[in-house]
């Protein structure tokens, strides 16, 4: 079984806080800040890895940098454990392309 952790907190801007934790239960990453679900990333868990299927962010939260921390997030438990993840998401598969260092583990095809 992977264990990720239930909580993550990173800072975001100079007063805020968004702070990513696993709903195992409904399958989905969510980013939290100030109490507020502003994201979330929905995902399947499966033996050998974790499947990144969809991503939406708030549209009052959008270019807040909320997906930047959720993928960020879930890529480095993913590798601290390690789990490859195959990435099944348009918007993960094109940010990762705007941040290749952080591919490392990922799949984008099966």
């Amino acid at each position: 079984m992977v264990m990720f952790s239930d909580t993550d907190v990173h800072e975001h801007g100079p007063d805020e806080k968004i702070s990513v934790r696993d709903r195992r239960a409904a399958d989905r990453y969510e980013a939290v800040r100030g109490g507020e679900v502003v994201g979330i990333l929905i995902y399947e868990r499966r033996r050998h890895r974790i499947d990144l299927i969809h991503m939406v962010t708030d549209p009052e939260h959008r270019g807040e940098g909320v997906a930047s921390v959720l993928v960020r997030t879930v890529l480095a438990e993913a590798r601290s454990i390690p789990m490859p993840v195959l990435v099944i998401c348009p918007f993960i598969e094109s940010w990762l392309q705007r941040h290749p260092e952080q591919a490392e583990g990922v799949m984008l095809d099966d």
